[in-house]
């Protein structure tokens, strides 16, 4: 008895120590961190602990004791991993509810795990990592599952961001313009972009886990030492140098590069970057060589010469046997070669000498089309144009040739002929057509001055003609106009003994006309010349043979006793040389005996002369007939200027260590047209019949035409300025077929005298420096 009471006491004690550790282990279960819930064989929950309470929403009194395990994680019914553990579900089996998504514990073959979202649980969904595995029974037999799970949508959002992070810099590392290497630790390639392939040729497919063959045999060292630099640094900020294609061409690049190790596995990766620099080199050196040319330009300012300059330079710069500019004859329809430059001197000379109709070479096409040619094909060449090489003497392997343009017409083609290495190619055309386009103005320029110059000679030729035939008619003027005035005297005299007849008024107004041919012939030869005359001597040479010349003036101003000598005087005093003496000039004193002489000449006009002479004038060194003429001339032209009743003023003043002189009218001025062409020579403001036949000094009575171009020479001879400045009056401005009437009285425009002063002047000014003569 005492036995069975020892048993029961030790299975109660058992029993109570297998509850309470029942008791711990569900405890411990619920409250485990890891969510995670017990099925039996049954299916029915036995275990739901806090944490998966936590994950699913559901409470574990409500989930144990039934079969709705499947409420944790689905929004309809169907089993869960740990249902078909139990059940033994074949791998169909669970593929058909997971997918290929789950395997096996390579430990533990019962054992499953898998990663799935569950869309169900809360709004977003949750990624869930979870495993399940059968337990057993004292025999063996699956007595139920346990399953647990964890929640990795973070883990799983970041693996997402870091795929799509990833994806986005793949995308951009293919979308770089420039190409990227990625090297590995062993300086094997790992990754190329489509740039790189594009650019160098090489796919990643070619170079994975290899070394890029582009460094030159000449650049390996720097390479190697450039490596070295980079190994210490970690990085490499803008290297310029020279890389290989896979053709074997030559590009000049510019790479920058970086190291980079990998938290996790580290590893290091570089990353170098390159640009192809090629092109902007090229265009860089050919905007130095185009600058180059236009600085240099101008010193060939002679046609030949520039061409000459241009086509030694194409020469040299594309590396060819020859290049030679041709320039268009508009007129013949020919080209014709201005500038060569050949490594054989003979060819180079003999092209210089050759002409070839438009249509008889390739550049006629190109003057008629503006396009360019570029012919690595010579025999087509040949067949199409065979008289080039016939007439030049050299055999054309290759050509390149472009329009030389300027504004919207082609002057010529610039050529070059032979390239020594490789083939003409689009960027030899570049250059070529930028050089082309550089010197077509020069060109244009030389062109013109060369037939400027040529004008420049034709036009200086006939001005000498012009001179010699001016100066002729001059000389020539002054013996009919003496034979005329000595005519009328001999008239004067014999009508003055006939009774009743008065012609006085026609032989003065005769004497008028032949007074002013003298003025005329006076300052031409002022104009033409320093008033050196040959008259002497051909007068002398005619004296046998102008008996009519001689009867007039012994008739006239000779007697009989000393004929021959008083001839001879008579020819000296007419036209004689006259030397011009300078002396020195009281200004003030000059000019009122000056004034004074011309005074009674101009009585008759009611003009307002005011005079303003400072004191202390300095004294001038000058010839007083070229002054008289000067300051007589503009005294006259004033008073001519200025209608009646108007008003001149005349300063002379002290200026500069010289005299200023002005003299300011308050006349109807000169139109702007007449005022540009004032000092040009037998050019009047006015029109000729206004003045022809009027009195000097009276208003309008103009001049010879001469007058101001006389004074401009002698200012440019003498060493004195000469200036004017005007202003037409207004009312004739307005009214273009009024005409002044001489008047201010009779003008009628004018209400009062202030009208007319305001409305118009002339002012010219003289300077007379004391140091020059």
């Amino acid at each position: 008895m005492k036995n069975n009471e020892e048993y029961v006491a030790a299975l109660e004690n058992k029993i109570e120590k297998l509850e309470k550790q029942n008791h711990e282990l569900n405890n411990i279960i619920f409250k485990a961190p890891i969510p995670m819930f017990v099925v039996d064989k049954t299916h029915t929950i036995t275990h739901f602990n806090k944490a998966l309470e936590a994950l699913s929403g559901l409470s574990a009194s409500d989930m144990i004791g039934t079969k709705n395990q499947w409420k944790a994680f689905y929004s309809s019914k169907r089993p869960v991993m740990a249902d078909l553990i139990i059940d033994k579900s074949s791998d169909a089996k669970i593929i058909e509810h997971y997918g290929p998504k789950y395997n096996h514990s390579s430990k533990d073959k019962e054992r499953f795990a898998a990663t799935d979202f569950f869309q169900d649980l809360n709004k977003e969904g949750k990624w869930l990592f979870f495993t399940a595995s059968p337990y057993t029974d004292d025999h063996g037999n699956i007595a139920g599952a346990v399953e647990t799970l964890q929640d990795v949508t973070e883990t799983k959002m970041a693996e997402r961001k870091k795929k799509e992070l990833y994806r986005i810099y793949r995308k951009i590392l293919e979308f770089i313009p420039y190409p990227i290497i990625v090297y590995d630790e062993k300086g094997l390639v790992s990754y190329l972009n489509p740039s790189f392939s594009k650019t160098f040729g090489w796919s990643i497919e070619e170079l994975k886990g290899k070394p890029v063959p582009f460094v030159p045999q000449a650049l390996k060292a720097e390479t190697h030492e450039m490596i070295n630099k980079f190994e210490t640094q970690k990085s490499l900020a803008r290297y310029e140098t020279k890389r290989l294609t896979r053709e074997g061409k030559v590009l000049d690049v510019v790479l920058w590069a970086a190291s980079h190790s990998r938290v996790k596995t580290g590893p290091t990766e570089t990353f170098v970057i390159l640009r192809d620099i090629t092109e902007e080199k090229r265009l860089e050196a050919n905007n130095k060589t185009i600058m180059r040319i236009s600085a240099v330009l101008p010193e060939y300012p002679e046609l030949e010469d520039l061409m000459n300059y241009i086509s030694k330079e194409v020469k040299e710069l594309l590396n060819t046997e020859g290049a030679v500019v041709l320039l268009y004859d508009e007129i013949k329809e020919e080209l014709f070669f201005t500038g060569a430059s050949y490594d054989d001197f003979d060819t180079e000379k003999r092209t210089k000498t050759i002409r070839f109709p438009v249509d008889s070479l390739l550049a006629g096409k190109i003057i008629k089309t503006g396009e360019y040619a570029l012919v690595n094909d010579i025999e087509k060449l040949a067949d199409n144009y065979p008289e080039r090489d016939e007439k030049l003497g050299y055999k054309t392997k290759s050509l390149l040739e472009v329009p030389i343009k300027s504004e919207d017409r082609i002057i010529g083609v610039l050529c070059a002929i032979n390239k020594k290495q490789n083939r003409f190619d689009y960027n030899d055309m570049e250059l070529m057509t930028m050089i082309a386009g550089t010197v077509a103005i020069s060109i244009e320029n030389a062109r013109f001055a060369e037939a400027l110059k040529e004008a420049y000679r034709d036009v200086a030729s006939m001005n000498r003609a012009k001179g010699k035939a001016i100066n002729h008619l001059s000389h020539e003027l002054r013996t009919p106009v003496a034979i005329l005035n000595g005519s009328l005297q001999i008239l004067k005299k014999k009508l003055e003994s006939v009774k009743g007849i008065d012609a006085s008024s026609t032989l003065d107004r005769i004497e008028r006309t032949l007074n002013r041919i003298v003025d005329i012939q006076d300052e031409v030869a002022d104009i033409m010349e320093d008033k050196t005359y040959s008259a002497q001597t051909m007068l002398l040479k005619m004296f046998e043979i102008c008996q009519d010349e001689l009867e007039t003036l012994i008739l006239e101003n000779l007697n009989s006793d000393n004929l021959e000598q008083s001839i001879t005087q008579l020819i000296d005093d007419k036209f004689g040389p006259r030397s011009i003496h300078y002396r020195p000039i009281v200004f003030s004193e000059y000019f009122k005996k000056l004034y004074d002489s011309l005074k009674p000449e101009f009585e008759f006009r009611p003009i307002d002369i005011e005079i303003f002479v400072d004191d202390n004038l300095p004294v001038l060194l000058l010839p007083e007939e070229i002054l008289d003429k000067t300051i007589g001339g503009l005294v006259k032209n004033a008073i001519e200027n200025t209608p009646d009743y108007g008003k001149i003023h005349i300063f002379i003043k002290t200026k500069d260590a010289g005299i200023l002189f002005c003299i300011h009218d308050f006349g109807v001025g000169i139109e702007a047209d007449a005022r540009k062409r004032i000092f040009e020579g037998f050019f009047s403001t006015q029109e000729t019949l206004l003045y022809s036949t009027k009195t000097p000094f009276a208003f309008n009575a103009g001049g010879k035409g001469a007058d101001l171009l006389r004074m401009k020479i002698f200012s440019d001879r003498l060493g004195f300025t000469l200036k004017m400045e005007s202003k037409r009056c207004r009312f004739l401005l307005e009214n273009n077929d009024a005409t002044c009437p001489g008047d201010i009285k009779a003008c009628r425009f004018c209400q009062t005298r202030t009208d007319c002063l305001n409305s118009g002047y002339s002012i010219f000014k003289l300077f007379f420096p004391c140091e020059k003569k």
